[in-house]
């Protein structure tokens, strides 16, 4: 499987998905960063940091990691290019491979959203002195969830932080993945983990209970600081769903490309 592997990693990773995927990770960082960096007042670096992951990435998270590589598959599936893949393949190491490499696609590029503008913010920022900073012992006393991982050091909370956003996303694009190839209709498949997102979140606040949101538990930048643990339960329930659909997969794989 994994030559197979390699071979659908360099299928992906064309000049126009190299495009597109650059454009998804730095577009929305500097359209937040541009719209943030004059109406808000900041007391440390990592304040502007906060904001700028407190607004579109929150909410188009799990659509935005459907883009990376799940909807390429989508074409396979019209064209009926897969019955024939398993001429030369066992069926279940030619959609692994691609689960594998959606799952790859997917985390590098959720991490990178992140991690990229922190590098900015945190160590280039400062030196070209766009924002400006006000006392910061004048600064109201919130901290918010993941500061516990400050004491480590800055850089280790920012890939921690950057990894926790990549682990996410690369579960919201594997549900979507796996969809795929259980639902007869593919824009329902690729629409159920934005739309089972956002309704869980309105639930969650609803019933004020933010630090359990699927939303809260990866950008907890608008409650303040909740133990770490708490962001492991939704974060547990993205997994079981996952491994539920990857058993539903297995069994249904061969019936359904007949």
């Amino acid at each position: 499987m994994l030559g197979q592997i390699k071979s659908e990693i360099k299928k992906a990773i064309t000049v126009k998905q190299l495009i597109i995927w650059m454009a998804l990770i730095l577009v929305f960082p500097t359209i937040q960063f541009l719209l943030v960096m004059n109406n808000y007042v900041y007391y440390r670096q990592l304040e502007i940091f906060l904001r700028v992951n407190n607004g579109f990435l929150p909410i188009l998270l799990p659509l935005l990691m459907v883009l990376i590589y799940a909807i390429r598959f989508i074409g396979e599936q019209k064209n009926n290019f897969i019955p024939y893949a398993r001429i030369r393949i066992s069926l279940q190491d030619y959609i692994g491979s691609k689960a594998i490499v959606n799952a790859l696609l997917s985390f590098s590029a959720a991490f990178l959203m992140v991690f990229i503008p922190f590098l900015f913010i945190i160590y280039i920022e400062p030196n070209l002195g766009i924002i400006e900073l006000y006392p910061p012992d004048t600064s109201p006393k919130v901290v918010t969830t993941f500061e516990q991982l400050l004491p480590y050091g800055t850089l280790t909370y920012g890939l921690i932080y950057s990894a926790w956003v990549g682990l996410n996303g690369m579960y919201y694009a594997t549900i979507a993945f796996l969809l795929l190839q259980l639902l007869n209709n593919s824009f329902v498949a690729l629409s159920i983990p934005f739309a089972g997102y956002m309704v869980i979140v309105f639930i969650f606040q609803v019933f004020h209970l933010d630090k359990f949101s699927p939303m809260d538990s990866v950008f907890p930048f608008g409650i303040g600081q909740q133990p770490l643990w708490t962001v492991f339960i939704p974060f547990s329930v993205l997994c079981l769903i996952t491994m539920v659909l990857i058993l539903n997969v297995r069994k249904k794989l061969y019936t359904r490309y007949e």
